[in-house]
């Protein structure tokens, strides 16, 4: 088939991203042309290989997919942004869609939404996965405009579980600012502790926390 619509893979789990290649080659409707395992990588293959549609989980070390989406808004306009991920939660659903994902899935309806969920992003459509309840994305309201992206990317390494020296080398700052980053999100969010911080910030959409296995 001629000029098969181009799809990036962004998964962590080199399992999944392999089962979606397979799946997506097998079907002759559609061609991998990448692969990446975390955020950077993602926004990186974003703007530098060709392609209609990029396949993004949302739990990756370091930039998780919300925070892709948000940095991609000056993406080609070829290229669509369709989430898939474990998490049905409605603020994290809610956030991607605003900051300019296509479409949102999840990976336990994969084999049912896939390639329903690839069509209709490539038609212009917003697609959302049957599966989460379209009466709890009414009113969402993430009070997060005040958050700056460098906060997020502090949140983001503490709910990884690096310590606030280890956020500092991460960033390349001090251990003082990395402290006072996370004292003014401690103060925009209206907590008082880390424990808080993390509970308030996943809340909101602004990090994903690692799902226990337990």
């Amino acid at each position: 088939m001629a000029n098969r619509p181009s799809i990036i893979l962004i998964d962590d789990h080199a399992l999944v991203r392999r089962g979606l290649a397979a799946l997506l080659n097998q079907s002759k409707r559609f061609k991998v042309v990448a692969e990446g395992t975390n955020g950077e990588e993602a926004l990186e293959l974003a703007r530098t290989v060709p392609a209609d549609v990029m396949l993004l989980d949302l739990a990756m070390p370091r930039l998780n997919g919300l925070e892709v989406v948000s940095r991609l808004a000056d993406r080609p306009d070829r290229l669509r942004l369709l989430i898939v991920s474990m998490y049905d939660d409605a603020a994290f659903v809610a956030r991607a869609l605003r900051e300019g994902a296509d479409g949102y899935i999840l990976k336990q309806a994969l084999e049912d939404d896939l390639f329903r969920a690839l069509d209709a992003v490539l038609a212009g459509q917003i697609y959302l996965c049957p599966l989460i309840e379209r009466k709890r994305m009414q009113g969402m309201e993430l009070s997060d405009s005040d958050i700056t992206e460098r906060e997020r990317e502090v949140l983001q390494l503490i709910a990884d579980g690096l310590t606030t020296a280890e956020v500092a080398e991460r960033l390349f700052i001090s251990p003082h600012t990395a402290t006072r980053h996370r004292a003014n999100l401690m103060r925009k969010l209206n907590v008082h502790n880390p424990a808080e911080l993390l509970r308030a910030a996943a809340a909101r959409g602004l990090i994903i926390l690692p799902q226990r296995t337990d």
